[in-house]
């Protein structure tokens, strides 16, 4: 650089070398990558887009579930499914940029599955939801509290369970230092329970309120494509119950 003169030749072919090597082992900053895959790498740049729908003909009780849903994860707008199908769906949703799409099933009337698609390219989760409770059912509640909240993953400490931590936790985007909103992933004997908590401080103490809703997840099945790829999409875990192993093991917490 001094002297203005150009590298050597075979320094030059030396570099190109090194950087087409490099070029598929460039992690983002701060990432550990010990991900099975890398699509949350630039996940944090940008605010999620996420999508709340049901299945079809939803009941009265699963569309207010999703709209209390939308409450919870801050930004996110319900659309209704009508007769619109899985590939159109998606699609649709890529175009408008969706990052997250979330489905809720139900059986007669109960809210009983979620099932969340990472877009464009993957991964799918689908969870079992079960006791949920709707905000006019925890009782004495003010209005809902908008902001980003902060994330609090309990014993979410094993492979799969921060797997799952991972998936959860972009559905929402970075709060403010200030912001006095909190939800809580908690896992109790692989069930995880979904808390949302506004906290007051009273000097040196501080209280909680439940704003609601309240309900529980088991994850059973992750595939690495989205939602509409079905069967074809290779399948990253699978919940196994009936093998001799199953009730020692315990899955989302690594004790």
């Amino acid at each position: 650089l001094p002297e203005n003169r150009l590298l050597p030749t075979e320094l030059r072919h030396e570099a190109l070398a090194l950087q087409k090597e490099l070029e598929f082992d460039f992690q983002a900053p701060g990432e550990k990558g010990d991900s099975q895959d890398d699509e949350y790498r630039w996940a944090g740049l940008e605010p999620p887009k996420v999508m709340v729908t049901t299945s079809r003909d939803p009941s009265s009780r699963l569309r207010l579930f999703a709209k209390e849903l939308c409450l919870l994860v801050p930004g996110a707008r319900r659309m209704n499914r009508g007769r619109a199908e899985l590939g159109a769906l998606v699609a649709a949703c890529r175009a408008a940029g969706v990052t997250d799409l979330l489905v809720l099933h139900e059986t007669r009337g109960r809210p009983d599955g979620l099932t969340v698609s990472h877009l464009p390219h993957g991964p799918t989760a689908h969870f079992t939801l079960s006791g949920a409770v709707l905000r006019q059912e925890v009782g004495g509640l003010g209005g809902a509290p908008l902001a980003a909240p902060h994330l609090l993953l309990l014993r979410l400490d094993s492979t799969l369970g921060k797997r799952v931590g991972t998936i959860l936790k972009h559905l929402f985007p970075v709060p403010r230092p200030d912001s006095r909103r909190v939800v809580t992933f908690a896992n109790e004997d692989d069930v995880i329970l979904v808390r949302n908590h506004v906290y007051r401080r009273r000097g040196r103490m501080v209280e909680l309120e439940e704003v609601g809703p309240r309900f529980q997840l088991r994850p059973y099945l992750i595939r690495l494509g989205t939602l509409e790829q079905g069967d074809a999409a290779d399948v990253e875990w699978r919940w196994h119950p009936y093998t001799a192993t199953a009730p020692k093991r315990r899955l989302l917490s690594a004790t």
